[in-house]
């Protein structure tokens, strides 16, 4: 689904003004990292991001729109996104762009509630044995939920917005336990001493299924076990 983000020139208030339309929002994300790191420095230093769907550009270092059609920036991206000039201020026009329904900022180093897309009230869960150095199992509940804490695995980069072939580790936020899987089984569990401590962030949204219900002396339990497997289901979202 499309994705929108205003585009404001940082220097004044009534030029070069935009709205930016991204073939999805992970287009947004992967275009955002392009630009900020790009050794092209005049517009790494031009273009910032304010929030998702706010971007500001400094015209008179770097175009933003120009991004998609400079070598060792962004061109990779030049029939995956478009920018609209809209009326300068005198003209008093604005698009409005669409709010999405559901809405959370994939920053390295917040913690997050994980639940499905297509059944938003089923959230990842962790019931902590008294021993936490043990490894415990990762559920999907209806009337339980943990938060986990998601972070760019390899530096220190607590704020940087984090894209799909990103490295990461995920791990409570409770107690010193980091997300991992049982190799025969694919079971997710948590534990201290994690056998697969690093995934890909797209793993996250859509390498994991739903598994079995657990049972507790012959009584169906409302929890189902998280599985990781390459035929996963794109169906998981941060909340």
């Amino acid at each position: 689904m499309v994705f929108y983000a205003y585009l404001k020139n940082s220097t004044d208030n009534w030029s070069y003004r935009y709205v930016i339309t991204f073939a999805s929002r992970a287009v947004a994300d992967e275009w955002w990292r392009a630009v900020s790191t790009t050794t092209v420095v005049k517009f790494s230093e031009s273009i910032r991001r304010v929030n998702a769907q706010f971007y500001t550009h400094n015209t008179g270092q770097a175009n933003a729109t120009d991004s998609l059609t400079t070598n060792r920036v962004a061109t990779q991206f030049l029939n995956k996104m478009f920018f609209t000039l809209l009326n300068d201020l005198g003209f008093r026009g604005l698009s409005i762009i669409p709010s999405p329904e559901h809405f959370v900022d994939h920053i390295s180093g917040n913690s997050f509630f994980i639940r499905s897309k297509v059944s938003p009230y089923d959230y990842w869960y962790c019931p902590l044995s008294s021993n936490f150095n043990a490894s415990n199992a990762v559920y999907v509940s209806r009337t339980e939920r943990t938060r986990f804490r998601v972070s760019l695995g390899d530096r220190d980069t607590a704020g940087t917005v984090m894209i799909g072939s990103d490295e990461i580790v995920i791990t409570l936020t409770t107690v010193n336990l980091s997300m991992s899987v049982i190799a025969n089984s694919g079971q997710a569990i948590v534990s201290s001493a994690p056998t697969k401590s690093r995934f890909k962030f797209s793993d996250l949204l859509s390498r994991f299924t739903v598994g079995p219900t657990s049972y507790k002396d012959d009584q169906s339990l409302d929890m189902k076990e998280l599985i990781y497997t390459d035929d996963g289901e794109a169906e998981w979202e941060l909340a």
